[in-house]
């Protein structure tokens, strides 16, 4: 009897370790997950993709970051007793594009048409940006490429400043090619919502018989910030044909006010009125304008 006792207790003692917790016979394993099951976890929802946002009202640089495509669609009316016999009105509607091209380079170019009379209103499309001078008023509003380069740009300068080069082409009957040049200039005062733009531009037309041989353009643009998505603005300067020769015309100064407004991060609407030589012929002439600028990239 003692034999098959002993037997029993030797089964018992070896048959202990394997009856043992996993955890008891294997101390070398990581210990269990804290995580609670997949059913217990709270569900988090993806992030929406970004839309895009354009560059700030105020602070927005002189030429585009690297990669960033925005479009620009106007229209706009002119109405003028200068020279037409009466009063004329005409439509117009303008496309503009701008592109960054790399650090502190920005390519713009555009074009516009003009319907009804000898006016060119596609020009009160382009809100806060009329720095061409259009020649050859007929159905197609020449072409224009310009090509900017900001050598002092940066969101912390208050201050800001470029070179840019034009080229215009002749599309439109009885018209020429011109090219031209400009210092386009910014001051930026963030504290007082304030933006100013100006600017020194000369453009040349490339025709002997040409009436008008070159176009000297100082615009001054004021825009003050209401609030982060809206503001106000004053649009004037001066223009003056053939300057710096004998047979140089009086110079214009125009006049206009400006309103812009932000309706998504990657939408903005504008709106103007101004006269385009408030000073000598008064209110002789003026024009309507409405612009929708949205960031395509």
């Amino acid at each position: 009897m003692r034999t098959p006792a002993a037997l029993v207790a030797l089964l018992v003692v070896t048959a202990l370790p394997a009856l043992a917790p996993a955890q008891e016979r294997s101390p070398w394993l990581p210990p269990p997950s804290l995580e609670p099951p997949a059913w217990q976890r709270p569900v988090v929802s993806a992030p929406p993709p970004p839309s895009h946002p354009l560059p700030p009202l105020l602070t927005r640089p002189l030429s585009l970051p690297a990669g960033i495509l925005t479009l620009h669609w106007g229209a706009g009316f002119a109405y003028s007793e200068l020279g037409t016999g009466g009063d004329d009105g005409g439509l117009g509607v303008s496309f503009d594009l701008s592109a960054g091209l790399g650090k502190h380079l920005q390519l713009d170019l555009g074009t516009g048409l003009r319907g009804g009379t000898l006016l060119a209103a596609d020009r009160y499309g382009r809100v806060f940006r009329d720095d061409v001078f259009q020649t050859g008023n007929r159905f197609v509003g020449n072409p224009w490429l310009k090509l900017r380069y900001s050598f002092l740009d940066g969101p912390e300068r208050a201050f800001s400043a470029g070179v840019e080069g034009l080229l215009q082409a002749p599309i439109a009957e009885a018209s020429a090619f011109s090219v031209g040049v400009g210092v386009p200039v910014q001051f930026v005062l963030p504290a007082a919502r304030l933006r100013v733009e100006s600017g020194l531009y000369l453009q040349f037309v490339l025709s002997a018989g040409a009436t008008t041989r070159n176009v000297l353009n100082v615009p001054v643009r004021v825009l003050f910030g209401v609030s982060e998505g809206f503001a106000v603005g004053l649009v004037t300067g001066m223009q003056m044909g053939n300057a710096f020769r004998g047979d140089a015309s009086d110079a214009n100064v125009q006049l206009g006010l400006v309103v812009r407004g932000r309706v998504t991060r990657s939408v903005e609407l504008s709106g103007q009125w101004m006269i385009p030589a408030a000073s000598p012929h008064g209110l002789d002439a003026y024009g309507l304008g409405f612009a929708v600028t949205h960031r395509a990239r």
